[in-house]
């Protein structure tokens, strides 16, 4: 199990999934990986989105936009099918209140590969519209970007979830799932008896400050796309594992009717990535 198991449960059960992505990062690239949770990919929008709203384009300059639009959903579509397969697997796995790692790695690798051309993608389709855009443009549409995302951080932290690591999600957990006192005291047992340290794992780097200076760069006029994130995967990792270690220590724990509403979770998510 790695990070793409931690975004699509976090998708399917519990919020703040845009947390395992830099702010910068997070509103470029249109992949699920930045999406809030039961939200169609079509409610949330990342740079090519937000450049079409500009009043300031050219009709040459939004036919290219549009143009790079289609080819990034386009690219999309693999990773959609492979999170659909996965999320399947995982229910089955909820459902029998044990997660096998091994059984699930040809479902992961699938996965993997359809995200790293989606993410190529991504990025390249970014780059392109640096180009297209004048500085002006450049800057009007960073100005809204960061308008956008501190709304988001201020509302996340309003919720109090900011900033908990795996405790963060195991209260989440708890409230969709109505795990009792007594559950959520075995769940962190179970944590502290895997890994020894802390269920929150220590420090987290900081991505969020890497990727607004990511996002930062698009409004000069050298900007390159993949420069500033070359180690976001391995971030991105690091804070997923909180993830993987919690549904590996609470998936025993839970109830039959407890893993069926989560099973239902992933299927349900399932059919809607299905659904593109």
């Amino acid at each position: 199990m790695n990070r793409h198991i931690a975004r699509i449960v976090t998708l399917a059960l519990l919020s703040g999934a845009a947390a395992l992505v830099p702010t910068g990062v997070a509103f470029a690239q249109q992949g699920a990986d930045a999406a809030p949770p039961g939200r169609h990919h079509g409610h949330r929008e990342g740079l090519l989105g937000a450049a079409l709203k500009l009043d300031s384009l050219t009709p040459a300059q939004r036919t290219a936009i549009e143009q790079l639009e289609d080819v990034r959903r386009t690219a999309e579509t693999p990773v959609r099918q492979a999170d659909a397969q996965l999320l399947t697997v995982l229910a089955q796995q909820v459902e029998q209140a044990a997660i096998n790692r091994s059984a699930l790695a040809p479902t992961l690798t699938a996965r993997e590969s359809a995200a790293v051309a989606a993410r190529t993608t991504d990025l390249d389709t970014v780059q392109k519209l640096h180009e297209l855009l004048t500085p002006a443009q450049r800057g009007q549409l960073v100005d809204a970007a960061e308008v956008r995302f501190k709304t988001h951080e201020a509302s996340w932290t309003s919720d109090g979830k900011a900033g908990r690591g795996g405790f963060g999600h195991l209260e989440e957990m708890a409230e969709r799932l109505g795990l009792t006192d007594q559950q959520k005291a075995q769940i962190l047992a179970n944590l502290r008896a895997e890994h020894p340290a802390s269920p929150d794992g220590g420090a987290h780097p900081n991505v969020h400050g890497a990727g607004n200076a990511w996002l930062e760069s698009f409004r000069g006029d050298t900007f390159n796309a993949t420069a500033a994130i070359a180690n976001l995967p391995q971030r991105i990792e690091r804070r997923a594992n909180h993830m993987e270690n919690l549904l590996a220590a609470a998936v025993p724990v839970l109830s039959p009717a407890q893993r069926a509403q989560l099973a239902t979770h992933l299927r349900t998510r399932a059919a809607h990535e299905s659904r593109g």
